[in-house]
């Protein structure tokens, strides 16, 4: 009897990682048949990262137009070959930026890894502290994470020691010249016309870190960003309606185990920050006919009901509806991050912004969503690439046509929600 030889199929994968490089995963079967989790452990026992270190991290699945994070079971190589039909479902896309839309496998930090647990493990995992501070400098200098002017200053003259300059490679006057690339766009923005301040700031702060012992910074700065109500948040995206706005505002939602943010997406302030234990959601699907008139929701919503507290004796309901077709998404992991609270006791004290006021108005809730939407141009930033585009909105105008009268025969009354005042910081 003669033996056959099998001929063994070896397959690559290839894994970007938070500090633009990637690593080359070989597989003893066909791509399409190694999981997430296989994936993840195998990056990790090639990055040194600690078995401990391995449960901060998930395989995600990322584009300019869509990012998710998948479950170990989930096959990466697979869905990257459905993520047209991901981008219909999920994405605030066109047919044809959905076409262009390439999808690349990520590693990235697990957005259920408890904060007090992460606080240990970088403390004895130098590489899981390498990776872990490079996804949160990727968030904050996109903007992903708003902080104040000063502990921007700080964080930008870490960022300056950890790549190795020194203050004397820099003139009086020219950190300005690099300031997009140390410095998130808000921040720059705002100290458009005071250049030299933001020079001082930061090179006072570089000139204090002149003993620091290199193998720490990537401690601190990480340390920093620890005390951001904001830090490990879930982003996702959608539109809401603001005071004072004749169109609908694009917004950036971030949940954490404790608390719901929402940003406006073209000046980066906080339009809503509220604590998980004192609000209540519901999903509001597109399916939903109004009244049996027959029409029908354009998009899926995410209404987030709350109380607000005038004074002792005067405590209002409102609700803040975010349209989106992400909705789901956001219902689902709100859900879980309330649920999983208790494993999460390290909460953070220090908050981004002021806490809004926002103001009550009835809500008929399917008056307030028979309208519809255009979310062509999203907006996101993978690796070094931006990709910058505008949304266009339909105005109140047009979104309140034939809507006047709800089914009581009342005027309908819409959300409205007061833009929180600037920080102090703000010029």
């Amino acid at each position: 009897m003669t033996k056959e030889k099998t001929s063994k199929i070896k397959s690559v994968i290839w894994v970007v990682l938070m500090d633009k490089k990637k690593q080359k995963i070989t597989a003893g079967r066909e791509c399409d048949q190694v999981s997430a989790g296989e994936l993840r452990d195998a990056v990790c026992r090639k990055l040194r990262i600690t078995p401990d270190g391995t449960e901060a991290f998930s395989i995600w699945i990322c584009s300019p137009l869509l990012q998710l994070q998948l479950k170990p079971s989930h096959y990466p190589t697979a869905l990257c070959d459905l993520w047209y039909d991901l981008l219909a479902q999920f994405a605030p896309a066109t047919e044809l930026q959905a076409k262009n839309d390439l999808p690349i496998i990520m590693l990235m930090r697990n957005v259920f890894y408890p904060l007090s647990q992460e606080k240990l493990l970088v403390q004895r995992d130098p590489q899981a502290r390498y990776y872990l501070t490079a996804e949160a400098m990727f968030n904050y200098l996109t903007g992903r994470y708003p902080v104040e002017d000063e502990l921007a200053y700080k964080l930008a003259a870490l960022q300056l020691k950890m790549e190795g300059k020194k203050l004397n490679n820099f003139p009086p006057g020219s950190l300005q010249n690099i300031a997009n690339q140390i410095l998130p766009w808000d921040v720059v923005k705002r100290k458009k016309k005071q250049p030299l301040y933001l020079d001082k700031r930061i090179r006072s702060y570089l000139s204090d870190l002149t003993s620091t012992t290199p193998g720490t910074l990537d401690h601190i700065y990480i340390s920093h960003l620890w005390t951001q109500s904001c830090y490990r948040c879930a982003f996702f995206q959608g539109q809401t309606e603001l005071q004072k706005h004749r169109k609908d505002v694009a917004v950036r939602v971030g949940i954490t185990p404790h608390n719901v943010f929402i940003w406006n997406k073209v000046t980066n302030k906080t339009i809503a920050e509220l604590e998980n234990k004192e609000i209540n959601t519901q999903l509001i699907k597109s399916d939903l006919q109004k009244g049996g008139t027959g029409k029908k929701i354009p998009f899926d919503v995410w209404l987030i009901n709350f109380t607000v507290v005038a004074s002792i004796k005067k405590r209002s309901s409102t609700a803040i509806p975010i349209y989106s077709k992400q909705a789901c998404m956001m219902k689902t992991m709100f859900d879980r991050m309330k649920d999983e609270s208790h494993l999460h006791a390290d909460k953070s004290t220090t908050s981004v912004q002021p806490a809004p006021i926002v103001q009550q108005r009835n809500l008929n809730e399917v008056d307030a969503l028979m309208r519809t939407f255009d979310f062509s141009n999203p907006t996101l930033k993978i690796g070094s690439k931006e990709v910058p585009v505008g949304t266009r909105h339909i105005s109140k105008k047009e979104n309140l046509r034939g809507l006047k009268l709800n089914s009581k025969g009342n005027k309908l009354k819409k959300t409205v929600i007061k833009q929180t005042v600037a920080s102090k910081f703000d010029v």
